[in-house]
């Protein structure tokens, strides 16, 4: 049906003999799979995509039987899934080798999955249409499949890759099928254990939303943060009908194209794209930005809007992500670009940033304090220039390096061995089936100047060590890098600091050019993972 990168061109049959063939009932493979609850991640999607094998040679009269596997292999496959998915969203430990193969058995089971349970669909929607009482069955089925449609893509986003265009033209299809039979709408349970019910139309909504939300300017665990939101608001999401051109996306049901913004002017009534959008759940969007914004991490948990797994930081990011790329304009034009050729020298990681710089305006390395987690400085990576335009660079990554790279990461960077250092951050990715990845670099700063800042004491903190003592040993020294100073008309002064050391109001004593400036942070802008960026403002010194 349709092929990701990476993907086995074949799977293996499925391994078992005759007579103890797990698709023989039912309760046979709820009984296999609750003894695989403890099986290795990897084995077990290997195992089940032989199952999804089998079931493809079931007899046509078994087509309910069919269904009730289906629904038990995607139910029971769920914790191997997440397991998997969770080694995308966590930063690479550098062993390739158990990520390509996490990958492989990964999208080879999502994708017989979703085939499958297509085939189930295209099946039930078949009989429901010569029998009515049959349109709850095929409602389930098709959500079963439209749901799988969106976890397949969500893995191939995780990665930087595009949905094939096999996936649209499949959940269309099935989807526009369901409205033929009337049964789209009609509310659903997936599974039996599930609480809560869903419809074809949400669920298609739901993988419709996902992909528009800019996923490839979201850092790994932020398109996990929308996806799970997504979950949450999609009974409020609309799809309009066709010759209603009120929302902010659309889609052409006829194609195989991904969802898009929605064009300007719209076009005729006659027109078979389809609009859709976040709906009132963009309210309740914005009402949970405000009640998080405001709150102190253990009240958010309190509220259960945060998840034990990703960081509270990258959780409120990815709101205010989607609060941008959801509404009615796009927050974001591409400048025009031209094409470039050369080689940029990338460094990233705040501490080896702040280690570059330092000893690039001094011309040597400084006699400083080692701090805690400091490393040696790493080789610069050799990233080739492909196209430039307005503040941004387009560069591809070579294979062998930048398994780091994702959205929202700083760079330091320097163009042809000029040794002029700029610092930037990735603003998106995109990757592509051979391995070969494409990033491009919102450059914030062409001279930015690291500096050590010494925290002024609030009263009473003397008490502790005096603030001369401080700043002979250096214990209390603060490395920022100062992306603008506020020296030229229009811009305002913002810098970086360890995320640790942010406090908004602290005023801080800077040496610039052998003179003592104070400066107090004002705002926070951005939270990286090891860094925030936030602005600031001069003060007279006291």
């Amino acid at each position: 049906m349709f092929y990701a990168a990476g993907m086995v061109e074949s799977r293996r049959s499925a391994d078992v003999d005759l007579d103890d063939d797990p698709m023989r009932s039912a309760a046979a493979v709820a009984k296999l799979l609750a003894g695989m609850r403890d099986t290795d991640a990897i084995t077990a999607l290997n195992e089940l995509a032989g199952w999804l094998d089998a079931a493809k040679g079931m007899p046509a009269q078994d087509k309910r039987v069919r269904s009730e596997i289906l629904s038990l292999i995607q139910e029971g496959s769920g914790a191997h899934v997440s397991a998997l998915l969770a080694q995308f969203l966590a930063r690479p430990t550098g062993n390739r080798g158990a990520s390509e193969s996490s990958w492989k058995a990964l999208s080879s089971f999502l994708t017989a999955l979703a085939e499958a349970l297509y085939g189930s669909a295209r099946a039930s929607l078949k009989k429901a249409a010569a029998d009515p009482s049959l349109k709850l069955a095929a409602a389930a089925d098709v959500a079963r499949c439209l749901h799988a449609c969106r976890t397949l893509a969500k893995a191939w986003l995780i990665r930087y890759l595009s949905v094939p265009p096999g996936l649209w033209r499949l959940a269309y299809k099935v989807h526009d099928k369901a409205e033929q039979a009337g049964c789209a709408t009609t509310p659903v349970r997936m599974h039996a254990s599930h609480k809560t019910a869903t419809a074809p139309t949400q669920e298609l909504l739901r993988l419709l939303m996902l992909q528009s939300s800019a996923p490839e300017m979201m850092a790994p665990e932020q398109i996990e943060v929308a996806d799970r939101l997504i979950d949450q608001l999609s009974q409020d999401f609309t799809l309009r009908p066709r010759g209603v051109s009120d929302n902010a996306f659309c889609f052409d049901a006829s194609s195989e194209r991904p969802p898009r913004r929605a064009p300007d002017p719209p076009p005729g009534p006659d027109t078979e794209l389809r609009y859709f959008g976040a709906g009132a759940g963009f309210d309740a969007l914005e009402r949970l930005h405000k009640q998080l914004a405001t709150a102190r991490t253990a009240e958010l948990r309190a509220l259960g809007a945060l998840s034990k797994d990703i960081a509270p930081h990258a959780q409120l990011a990815a709101i205010q992500h989607l609060l941008a790329f959801w509404s009615a304009t796009c927050p974001y034009t591409p400048p025009a670009r031209s094409a470039a050729s050369g080689e940029l020298r990338v460094i990233h990681g705040y501490s080896q940033l702040w280690q570059h710089l330092s000893s690039a305006r001094s011309g040597a390395t400084e006699l400083t304090l080692a701090e805690d987690g400091d490393s040696a400085p790493s080789a610069p990576e050799a990233w080739t220039l492909k196209d430039v335009g307005g503040n941004e660079l387009g560069a591809d990554i070579p294979q062998s390096s930048g398994g780091w790279a994702r959205c929202g990461e700083l760079v330091a960077v320097s163009m042809n061995g000029n040794g002029e250092d700029w610092l930037g951050a990735i603003r998106f990715m995109h990757a592509e089936p051979g391995g070969r990845r494409h990033a491009c670099i919102a450059i914030q700063s062409r001279d930015p100047e690291a500096v050590q800042l010494s925290p002024l004491m609030e009263r009473g903190e003397e008490n502790a060590y005096s603030e001369q003592a401080a700043r002979e040993f250096a214990f209390n020294r603060v490395r920022a890098i100062i992306l603008a100073d506020g020296s030229e008309a229009g811009q305002t002064p913002n810098f970086l600091l360890p995320p640790e050391s942010w406090k908004p109001g602290a005023v801080y004593e800077a040496t610039m050019n052998g003179a003592a400036r104070h400066l107090r942070g004002v705002q926070l802008l951005r939270r990286g993972h090891d860094y925030v960026r936030a602005t600031f403002e001069w003060v007279e010194q006291t």
